[in-house]
């Protein structure tokens, strides 16, 4: 037995687990439970009363075959399924509701099994990271086209499950448009392939690859998959531009893409986010904005699109940035959320809205972070000629219960997005409610192939088609949508918290602290003779 084992798991859901998958594949302690009981967003124990949010146990499968033992005992015991990857999203998609079985893939399913460059496919399991498959395919001179902005951690099973938007989607599209084949484990055990490793899938009856591809998690677990590669570019040429102003970006971004130029990535960010990086002791530019462009391919094509951008850019305003500053901007991609080293809780809004509403969707973000009292800043990327999505984060204590009216300010955005003819991102636990709003009646569907698919109801319950808590007690949309609105207009009446200033000086007087020991420890002075 695990030291400090806890009996909160059916003894035979544990003996049966570790006959079949091996003893230390599965873990019972409390201290390792507790571990899973959270994603991004960093939870107060009270939250415990409405979700059971630490599972009874956690397995890590070796290989596709362990997997489909796993959920066939979970399938026979009826007992819920949690899979998880790195945990890099923040609205509670891996996190237990109803306890159960959590299913780690980091610990052993996380290999790159075959790059393939005569076909142009890398084959990989769901634990791997982004930043490993980037890298491997890199190396081997082929072009991974898009992946999560948080690629160094974030692993390919859990984004894909999201049907996610990041870096390389403007060119490459998002997480479902880079697949060719899936193994994925369905909820009766039954291990099926949801396209084809080497051709397209068209013309093939239902497109499961899409089914599965943002579902996160509530259809099946994803065990292996062959993802499409590109030859890797001649060249790829970093711009940065500063602007006075985010809204003022708006304009030249609608021009540049209503040209023919295909940027790999455009990405934004607001004077507010370089502030507070500059305030924790990174390098950071100081402008009113910043528009990020990556561009790749041909020498000759690479230097037609930097001119066309160049003169876009200047006839608006824009300062161009030094090539240092672009690359490092560039490098620096993937890691939008370093205030959090101030030991704070950082969480993003993800929606969407139409680019031309770009200026005025930015100028409602601001001004909703003020009404809220609430310490952030607004960064995002444009997915397509038409989509951009806008991530404005927040810093909060969130072991402090009242800090969880922060939560209010995603309803409220996700409002505002609704006005401009975008809407919210993702669904997890906590906003599997706007399911029906997003949807209208199509949600009757998502529900019917759900409970098609999954009738006993294991396979991550709780998320995406509604929101349900402890004893399976389903929230209904409006009264999720009142208690949201509630949770905003108490932030709103909250004074705006000293947390955010007390630790970002309690951090600088430890980096100085830090550094003046380094340079005590680097250059001692000479004992006197």
């Amino acid at each position: 037995m695990d030291s400090k084992e806890d009996n909160t798991a059916n003894p035979q859901l544990v003996s049966r687990l570790r006959d079949a998958i091996g003893h230390e594949n599965v873990k019972t302690s409390k201290m390792e439970r507790l571990l899973y009981s959270h994603d991004l967003a960093p939870l107060p124990k009270e939250t415990q009363i409405a979700f059971k949010n630490v599972p009874d146990v956690v397995v890590r499968p070796r290989n596709t075959d362990d997997v489909v033992k796993i959920v066939k005992i979970a399938y026979e015991e009826g007992v819920p399924i949690t899979p998880r990857g790195s945990s890099t999203w923040g609205l509670g998609g891996s996190m237990p509701v109803f306890g159960g079985i959590l299913v780690d893939f980091t610990g052993l399913m996380n290999n790159i099994l075959d790059i393939n460059p005569v076909d142009l496919t890398v084959t990989v399991q769901p634990g791997a990271t982004w930043k490993q498959v980037y890298e491997a395919c890199l190396e081997k001179g082929l072009l991974l086209g898009s992946y999560p902005s948080s690629f160094p951690s974030a692993t390919i099973g859990g984004w894909i499950s999201t049907g996610g938007i990041g870096m390389g989607s403007m060119k490459y599209g998002g997480a479902a448009d880079n697949i060719r084949n899936m193994e994925v484990v369905m909820p009766d055990g039954t291990l099926i392939n949801t396209g084809f490793d080497l051709v397209a899938d068209n013309m093939s009856g239902y497109n499961l690859q899409r089914l599965i591809c943002s579902s996160e998690g509530t259809l099946g677990l994803i065990c292996k998959v062959t993802l499409k590669l590109v030859p890797a570019p001649e060249v790829m040429k970093a711009l940065s531009y500063a602007f006075d102003s985010l809204e003022a970006a708006g304009a030249p971004l609608m021009e540049i893409l209503r040209k023919r130029v295909d940027p790999l990535h455009i990405g934004f960010s607001d004077g507010k986010h370089f502030e507070m990086l500059r305030k924790i002791g990174r390098h950071a530019p100081e402008v009113g904005a910043m528009v990020n462009i990556e561009l790749e391919g041909a020498k000759e094509v690479v230097a037609y699109e930097e001119k066309v951008i160049d003169e876009i850019m200047a006839k608006h305003g824009a300062k161009r940035m030094s090539d240092e500053v672009a690359e490092h901007e560039w490098e620096e991609r993937c890691y939008e959320f370093r205030v959090r080293e101030i030991g704070l809780g950082s969480i993003p809004g993800e929606v969407i809205v139409p680019l031309k509403h770009f200026a005025e969707f930015t100028k409602r973000t601001n001004k909703l972070l003020d009404q809220l009292n609430m310490t952030g800043a607004i960064i995002g990327t444009v997915a397509d000629r038409n989509t951009v999505m806008f991530m404005p984060y927040y810093l909060a204590d969130f072991d402090n219960l009242v800090n969880l009216t922060s939560f209010g300010f995603n309803s409220k955005l996700s409002d505002i997005s609704y006005e401009y003819g975008g809407r919210p991102l993702g669904f997890g636990s906590f906003f599997a409610s706007n399911l029906d709003k997003i949807r209208g009646p199509g949600a009757k569907y998502i529900r019917m192939i759900k409970n098609t698919i999954d009738p006993t109801d294991i396979m991550n319950p709780g998320k995406m088609v509604g929101t349900s808590i402890r004893g399976n007690i389903k929230i209904p949309p409006m009264l999720f949508e009142l208690g949201m609105g509630a949770m905003a207009v108490v932030k709103q009446a909250i004074p705006k918290s000293k947390d955010v200033e007390e630790r970002m000086e309690m951090y600088e007087q430890e980096r100085a602290k830090k550094e003046r020991a380094e340079a005590v420890h680097q250059h001692p002075k000479e004992k006197k003779h």
